[in-house]
């Protein structure tokens, strides 16, 4: 493993099993470590008692854990629920408050950095570096599909992250925004839903080709088929361009890397890790880069577990190369 670059786990990708009650998460916590991850980043919402208020005898409970299981507290990774009123979004008070909060308690349990969402503007992004540093935590915000450096609203983060809050406010790349191609889930659920197989090879086809929405006027396919093609050319064919790292990576204090289905530890069909992490490597990135399996969005019968396996494999053989 490369000496800088180090391999974390976001709790969340154990989701399937937790919300039904296959693991707690305290065995988590020993799934995480028995697969050689060092660092972990947990989504307090979905795993933390009583949040957004944890009690000091959980917090006590969670350190002594992660110190059993010797594992590292990296990121606690926080939502901006717009819709917690069914009247209104969120104020701005209400959000950089419920911000804050997540702050101070990710302070108690160990945490060093919380990972908020783009509900949270450039303009209250910039109001909370008081906070960062009075409280001694990082923040940074999500850049999530289909987001990439050059969006005007990112622009304005990153001017903020590398003049006034340098060192304190930054972003969470995720490997979302590299994917070029549907992965095995997305297309077996295709199937499931109703696309006829001949047709979905048709789709994937045109995809390759450059196709845009418009091309499938006079197409002899289903609505099921239809809303496939639609989708898949919106959503993998305009990925980030992966050399806009360079410009970007000394902002980031954490990485997300996102992946939905390993054929093996090999390589990753939709997602280039390869020339991902080789450019990571190559811009002196020193962290953690966190797996994050959402393969259960789409199948929950996978093995997450040997997912995660073969993930650490696929990262371990690239940076040692």
């Amino acid at each position: 493993m490369n000496g800088d670059i180090k391999l974390g786990i976001t709790l969340y990708s154990f989701a399937t099993e937790f919300i039904h009650e296959k693991l707690d998460l305290d065995e988590c916590l020993k799934k995480a470590h028995d697969m050689g991850y060092k660092g972990v980043e947990i989504v307090a919402a979905m795993m933390v008692p009583e949040y957004p208020y944890p009690s000091d005898e959980w917090l006590n409970w969670f350190k002594e854990r992660l110190d059993f299981y010797e594992l590292e507290p990296v990121c606690w990774s926080a939502y901006i629920d717009m819709g917690i009123r069914s009247d209104r979004d969120l104020t701005e008070d209400e959000i950089i408050r419920f911000t804050v909060n997540d702050m101070i308690y990710a302070k108690k349990a160990g945490f060093p950095l919380v990972r908020t969402q783009q509900a949270i503007s450039p303009a209250i992004f910039r109001k909370m570096l008081p906070y960062c540093k009075d409280l001694g935590v990082k923040l940074a915000v999500e850049m999530h599909h289909p987001h990439h450096p050059e969006v005007p609203m990112w622009k304005e983060y990153f001017d903020i992250m590398k003049n006034e809050g340098e060192g304190w406010l930054g972003f969470v790349p995720d490997f979302s925004i590299f994917q070029t191609m549907p992965h095995k889930l997305y297309l077996d659920q295709a199937l499931e839903f109703g696309c006829r197989p001949e047709k979905l090879d048709e789709i994937i086809e045109m995809h390759k080709n450059g196709a845009t929405e418009a091309d499938l006027e006079g197409k002899d396919f289903n609505e099921i088929e239809l809303h496939t093609a639609a989708e898949m050319f919106a959503k993998f064919s305009a990925p980030a361009r992966i050399e806009q790292l360079k410009d970007v990576l000394d902002v980031a204090p954490y990485i997300h890397g996102k992946f939905y289905y390993l054929p093996d530890g090999k390589h990753d069909p939709c997602i280039p890790f390869e020339e991902i992490l080789a450019t990571i490597k190559e811009c002196g990135y020193k962290g953690y880069i966190s797996s994050e399996y959402e393969g259960h969005h789409f199948d929950e019968t996978v093995d997450s577990e040997e997912q995660l396996k073969r993930y650490v494999e696929l990262c371990s053989n690239i940076l040692n190369s």
